[in-house]
């Protein structure tokens, strides 16, 4: 390689101005990232022949945002190695990263290496969530930014944190009607507690307030410390029950109500993508308000593993906008590693974006509480529920695994097959850690070549492999 190489993993915000700021510094920068164009989740491109359209006023704060980060993405992008449609499947080392398409495989280096690979939805199972018809509140819109679908016509919406406000409010813009909005916790106990994290978020409280007057303008009734219950219908979702909890997630006898549907939405907050780092070595910690098992960093992002750094979401839950400052923190450290062996070489060129992520992360913790999930709501998940959709694993056959003396993650997954299906755990190794208690929460489950599904074929058919020297 004739420059110091940066890798970055992931092109939504954090890993988009990581890759950014890594150019601008002077490095040789790989980004590599599954969705054909970048964005992340948050900021989901659709294709070019879906692109325009009226932005609504609710929108615009969020429109504008992404045009600020492409503005400022675009400036080095014809520095970056753009690698759409590619994912990261193993970390090995610095030395060793194997990334594949789908038709081939190669086996890179780096100097230094960013996992920007955000996190992915929470849900708490309930009886009837695998029927078709039931989504998370992120797919509600990922479907609408990325395909300009709408996924029902009558989308109820239930879960924790502002996201199922944010999703239904949209679904309503689209022309869906939503009979409910029901949330575990209100969205601002945290923050009234808070005067500080009030004025530093002020922008993103309007915003909320924005898509609030969307639900009330459309009659959608928004109620808090209401727990779903179950999902019915003949082959698919019709009905969503939910009722009063009395504050542990149990619900309330008598306080049961019923609303139609075409569409359920969930969404219990959020899990850190973690698995990249790990499998690299980067010691953890589970904290359940920011994201389960996340890597420990310092504030330039850095690992227990030199040469490695974590930005944006991986990291633990912060938002979007606290994601694309933290990416420019991340990007400098990394340029400094890679360049000199010193994260610290560069650190006067993120300033800014250190002061500005500061003021985000304030907000963010002040409303960590409202996706908190109640102590006692896994009570909810009856034995015949099933926990693992992939291999079909219902919490009976979880329970009887614990009883057997199988109460950590990784025995769990051995004995029951939860977890190995082709989501890697995605959708149920959070309940899973619930259910087996402390020791589940305590240890994360191991991470594994394979940590993204690719082609046999591709990996066959092996480019280049910069370990040996080729």
């Amino acid at each position: 390689m004739s420059r110091a190489r940066v890798v970055v993993v992931g092109a939504g915000p954090a890993g988009m101005m990581a890759a950014a700021q890594a150019a601008r510094l002077g490095c040789a920068v790989l980004l590599v990232d599954e969705a054909p164009r970048p964005g992340g989740q948050i900021h989901r491109q659709p294709s070019p022949s879906l692109a325009g359209g009226a932005v609504s006023a609710a929108a615009r704060p969020e429109a504008e945002r992404k045009r600020r980060l492409f503005e400022r993405f675009a400036r080095h992008a014809g520095s970056i190695d753009h690698r759409p449609g590619t994912s990261v499947t193993a970390v090995y080392g610095l030395d060793r990263i194997l990334i594949a398409d789908e038709t081939s495989s190669q086996l890179i280096r780096a100097d230094a290496l960013v996992v920007a690979t955000g996190l992915h939805e929470r849900v708490v199972p309930v009886p009837g969530w695998t029927l078709p018809g039931v989504v998370t509140a992120g797919a509600l819109q990922a479907l609408l930014k990325g395909g300009r679908v709408r996924a029902g016509d009558r989308i109820a919406v239930a879960g924790a944190g502002p996201l199922p406000l944010v999703a239904a409010a949209q679904m309503v813009e689209a022309g869906a009607t939503v009979p409910v909005v029901a949330l575990l916790r209100p969205l601002w106990l945290g923050l009234l507690r808070d005067p500080a994290a009030l004025w530093a978020g002020r922008g993103v409280l309007s915003e909320g307030w924005r898509w609030l007057s969307v639900l009330r303008r459309a009659g959608v009734p928004v109620l808090t410390r209401h727990v779903a219950l179950s999902v019915s219908g003949d082959g698919a979702a019709e009905r969503l029950v939910i009722a009063r909890h009395d504050g542990r997630g149990r619900p309330v006898p008598g306080t049961e109500q019923r609303f139609a549907a075409d569409t359920i939405a969930f969404n219990h907050g959020f899990t850190a993508n973690s698995d990249l780092a790990r499998m690299a070595g980067a010691e953890t910690r589970f904290d359940p308000r920011r994201g389960g098992w996340l890597p420990v960093r310092d504030s330039d992002g850095a690992t227990s593993v030199p040469g490695l750094f974590v930005a944006g979401d991986a990291g633990g839950l912060a938002g979007g906008l606290a994601a694309a400052c933290d990416g420019a923190v991340v990007g400098a450290a990394a340029a400094g590693w890679a360049l000199h062996r010193d994260a610290g070489r560069f650190a006067a060129q993120a300033a800014t974006d250190r002061a500005e992520r500061a003021r985000h992360w304030t907000f963010q913790a002040a409303l960590a509480p409202s996706w908190e999930l109640p102590p006692d709501i896994h009570a909810l998940v009856t034995p015949a529920t099933v926990v693992c959709r992939c291999e079909g694993v219902t919490r009976a056959r979880i329970d009887r695994a614990i009883a057997d003396g199988h109460d950590g993650l990784n025995g769990l997954k051995r004995n029951t097959r939860a977890g190995m299906g082709s989501c890697g755990g995605r959708s149920c190794l959070r309940t899973l850690a619930a259910l087996a208690g402390p020791r589940g929460e305590g240890e994360a489950v191991n991470a594994r070549p394979g940590i993204r599904p690719v082609a046999l074929a591709a990996l066959a058919n092996r480019v280049s492999d910069e370990s040996m020297g080729s």
